[in-house]
């Protein structure tokens, strides 16, 4: 009896966490790291009513620069840059120092709803 109840716990929390191997889609999140040549988690969804904040956690200078050219930040070591989305879309950012593009590189995007 109690090896049922042990057998059927590991596999609920198997199916809990998943048990795939799958590649992961957009993370509902409002915070991203900003960390040495990566943003963390890189695609995020958020509401239009969030705030999403990235916030600096590497050593070297990074930026975080917006493909329709508003609210993006200078390039920092530290601190925190935040961003509200007033409009649903995809919304493709990346740091200018470490890609050379919105699809290569250190890039990353918010999908606003």
């Amino acid at each position: 009896m109690f090896h049922r109840r042990f057998a059927t716990f590991v596999l609920a929390g198997f199916s809990a966490c998943g048990g795939s191997t799958a590649p992961d889609g957009p993370t509902a999140a409002t915070q991203v790291d900003v960390r040495d040549n990566l943003f963390a988690p890189s695609v995020i969804t958020a509401g239009t009513a969030e705030t999403v904040t990235w916030t600096w956690r590497g050593a070297a200078g990074h930026n975080v620069t917006f493909e329709d050219g508003q609210g993006s930040s200078a390039t920092q070591v530290s601190g925190t840059h935040a961003r509200a989305f007033a409009a649903a879309g995809t919304y493709r950012y990346r740091c200018t120092i470490h890609s050379t593009s919105f699809s290569d590189g250190m890039v990353g995007s918010v999908t606003a709803n």
